[in-house]
């Protein structure tokens, strides 16, 4: 059970990075290495989150 836990903070940044490239496809605001740097935020901050939830 605890190992589904772990996946949870990934199974989010996964969700927030369809979130910006669905966002961006349509803006062509920020290149495919942006989306990953700030998918890679999202995914650092969730984790961090996580932590101090649990």
């Amino acid at each position: 059970m605890s190992t589904l836990l772990a996946l949870v903070p990934l199974a989010a940044a996964a969700l927030v990075g369809w979130l910006f490239y669905s966002f961006n496809r349509s803006r062509r605001w920020f290149s495919m290495g942006e989306l990953i740097f700030w998918d890679a935020i999202a995914l650092v901050i969730l984790q961090l989150v996580w932590l101090i939830w649990f």
